[in-house]
Parts: C-alpha cells; sequence; structure tokens
C-alpha cells in the first residue's frame, strides 16, 4: 500500500473554495508539498484543474515527479466524451495507471443507462492505455448503483475509488459503504470524520478531522481493501473546517495533513 498526497489534502491552500481566493497554487507547487511530505503518489483531482496544460508543461511535471520518486495519478470530474478523452491522454502522458473520475459535473446528472452509454465505448482505449478507470463513489449514487454501473461496464477495466465518508451524501455510513465497495476498490481516499451535536442539541453536525483523529476505523478501511501489501494507493484527503480567517484554515490544513501523513504512514507500515 502507498501513501498518497492530493489535490483534497489541502484544497484551501490551493483555492478554489473561496471566492476571495481562486486556485492559485501550480500542480509543481502541489508536487513540492507532496515531496515535503515525503509522500508516495501525487493525486492531482479537479480541484487544480490541469486539462488545460500543453504536453510539455505534462512532461515538465512528470520528469520532476520521477525526480523526487513520486507516483502520479489523475483525476476528473464529468464523464461527457470530450472530458474522458482529454483526461485519458493526460494519465498516458503523466504515467498514471489510474483516471479517478467523479461522474457528476455542474449542470449534468446522468442516469446509469446515460452513464453507460457515455463509457462503454471507452473501454478498448482504457485497455490499450493499460490504464483502470476509477469511479469515485460520491453523494447522489449508492453502493448498489455504483456497483450496478460497473458491471455493466465490466470490472476488468472499472473499479473504484473509495472514498470512506462522501456517501454519507446518499444517506450510506461507512460501515455500510466500505463493505459493499472493497472488493471493487482499485483507489482508496482516506477520509475521517466526526458527528457532534449541533447547538440546543438539535441535531448533528458531520465535520472533518485529521486522519485518525476521528470516526473512521483505519485499520478496517485496510484490510477491507486488500491489506498493506496490496499494490493501491491510500490517499488523504481534508475536511478541514473553516476557522476565523484564510490564513489560520490553511495553517489548520496543514497541521492535519503533516498528522494524517504520521499516522497514516504508521497505519501502513511504510
Amino acid at each position: 500500500m502507498k501513501l498518497g498526497f492530493s489535490s483534497f489534502t489541502i484544497p484551501w491552500a490551493i483555492g478554489g473554495i473561496d471566492p476571495d481566493h481562486p486556485v492559485s497554487m501550480s500542480a509543481l507547487e502541489l508536487l513540492e508539498s507532496a515531496h515535503q511530505m515525503q509522500a508516495d503518489v501525487l493525486q492531482i483531482a479537479d480541484n487544480l484543474p490541469i486539462g488545460g496544460l500543453s504536453s510539455e508543461e505534462l512532461l515538465k511535471l512528470k520528469a520532476q515527479a520521477e525526480q523526487y520518486s513520486i507516483a502520479l495519478e489523475v483525476g476528473t470530474r464529468g464523464i461527457k466524451s470530450e472530458n474522458i478523452t482529454n483526461f485519458l491522454r493526460i494519465a498516458q502522458v503523466l504515467g498514471s495507471p489510474i483516471l479517478r473520475v467523479v461522474i457528476d459535473s455542474k449542470g449534468h446528472e446522468p442516469t446509469i443507462p446515460e452513464i453507460v452509454d457515455l463509457l462503454k465505448p471507452f473501454e478498448s482505449k482504457f485497455k490499450e492505455a493499460r490504464i483502470k478507470l476509477a469511479i469515485e463513489n460520491h453523494d447522489r449514487l449508492t453502493c448498489a448503483e455504483f456497483n450496478e454501473i460497473i458491471d455493466q461496464l465490466g470490472s476488468d477495466w472499472v473499479g473504484i475509488c473509495l472514498d470512506t465518508v462522501n456517501s454519507l451524501g446518499a444517506v450510506e455510513a461507512p460501515n455500510t459503504v466500505i463493505p459493499a465497495l472493497a472488493p471493487r476498490a482499485i483507489n482508496v481516499h482516506m477520509k475521517d470524520f466526526e458527528i457532534i451535536r449541533t447547538n440546543g442539541q438539535m441535531g448533528f453536525t458531520v465535520r472533518g478531522t485529521a486522519l485518525g483523529e476521528g470516526r473512521l476505523d483505519v485499520a478496517q478501511v485496510i484490510e477491507a481493501v486488500g491489506g498493506t501489501k496490496r499494490e493501491i494507493t491510500a490517499v488523504i484527503e481534508l475536511w478541514t473546517p473553516r476557522q476565523d480567517s484564510y490564513e489560520a484554515t490553511v495553517a489548520l490544513e496543514r497541521e492535519w495533513a503533516k498528522i494524517s501523513v504520521a499516522n497514516l504512514r504508521k497505519s501502513i507500515g511504510s
């Protein structure tokens, strides 16, 4: 199992969450952060757009990653054909073994038949490139629906990017999601959380924590996806809550990233 750093490990530092702080970090700067954390893998997702980078820029990023002995993984959002075509090319250039994808994009929440119709034509291209499509479980669809999609597309080239907490949006908790999707997992997003009472004891709030500091059973997730000896990336993602200032939020995010890396390293024995 490899320790993965991600653009969603430090999304506040990257920018784009707060309208006053647009995306300002480059992929090379993100790579530097991954290097400082001594990560094995860097996963660049849709919150740091690389879809418009030239081949020269991509090759420069790949060369720097090779110098640091960091493998690259590519992620995107949206499954319209032009986007998948572009990011499959990017994955090939960067040597990514997977293309992680979130199905839904702005203004496009396809049905299962539409999802299959859009992705099925890419089967031969993914197989030829020896790249697997890793569909991330996200808010709208249930575990049963994700499994149905993979059954229809073919599990020999499509798998799950298992996010430990995202499916709360589909009213499915980790103790449901992990056993349901782990057999199909080819990538893991390690995201920890806590559930707290709101003021006045009226309801609950789900809030992120540093990995290993919340309710997630990290050891259970590792075991479910095949254990520490399996060739799979465990990618740290953080839901760092907004603080009193943007600077304080970024500082807390950095601190949580350090804690998360240390805790995951202990868990996987690297």
